[in-house]
């Protein structure tokens, strides 16, 4: 469980960006950009470097940069302005930070996780894929979940979004003191594989 809460909060200050204006885009809206095209073929996303107006993101670095995890491969990280159902989530009289980070090789990425801030008693534990999506148009098949903790616990889901390809997307949380930070974690056919199931201790 310590872990789990050090690897959240190593995340977050990790990839932290200077606080700034951006545009705010709806959870859902930024994953349906992320994920690729439904072509018949297996497909990479777009790095996007050197087209910062591609994705909603204030990007930490214009470029890729590689790391010793082999699960990670190549990544950027950025910061992003998000709304779940139309509703921004504050901290005093801040928004919450999301952070993102994009993974995989060279050509292309095949991952991403996103990650928030704690955010308060606003959030509360155990958030499913209709909570945070809420009326707009998917299907997802619970493959997995492991939710008989409050503290902390996740659902892994199929997912399938219009004229998009299948992802898999693991949805968790942590909650501490009344606070809860959720993380997200997509992955495309291939890159599942990378995809940490253990229930948190």
């Amino acid at each position: 469980m310590k872990k789990l809460i050090l690897l959240i909060t190593v995340c977050c200050s990790c990839i932290a960006v200077n606080a700034q204006t951006s545009p705010k885009t709806e959870l859902y809206d930024l994953i349906k950009k992320l994920l690729s095209d439904s072509t018949g073929y297996e497909n990479v996303g777009d790095w996007a470097v050197g087209t910062p107006k591609k994705f909603p993101i204030k990007w930490k670095a214009d470029k890729l940069e590689m790391s010793d995890d082999t699960s990670i491969n190549f990544f950027r990280m950025g910061a992003v302005d998000i709304t779940l159902k139309g509703k921004s989530y504050m901290q005093g009289a801040e928004p919450i930070k999301w952070n993102i980070m994009l993974k995989g090789p060279r050509m292309g990425y095949t991952s991403f996780s996103i990650v928030s801030q704690p955010l308060s008693n606003e959030m509360q534990p155990k958030y499913t894929l209709d909570s945070v999506f809420g009326k707009k148009p998917f299907t997802a098949k619970l493959l997995k979940s492991c939710d008989n903790k409050t503290i902390a616990g996740y659902y892994y889901y199929e997912l399938k979004l219009p004229k998009k390809d299948i992802a898999y997307l693991k949805l968790s949380w942590v909650s501490v003191n009344g606070s809860t930070a959720i993380r997200l974690d997509c992955y495309d056919s291939y890159s599942k594989y990378a995809a940490k199931l253990d229930c948190p201790k």
